[in-house]
């Protein structure tokens, strides 16, 4: 990917976010072991 390391951060939480809404089936997800800030 040829963006910015800011931009590229951006989108994957973006994507991310995407996912965890589409794959929320209301149980408690798993911890994220690439969270590592606690945007979860």
């Amino acid at each position: 990917m040829s963006m910015e390391h800011k931009e590229r951060r951006t989108w994957c939480e973006e994507i991310s976010r995407i996912n965890r809404n589409l794959n929320d089936d209301g149980k408690k997800q798993p911890d994220n072991p690439f969270d590592v800030f606690g945007k979860r």
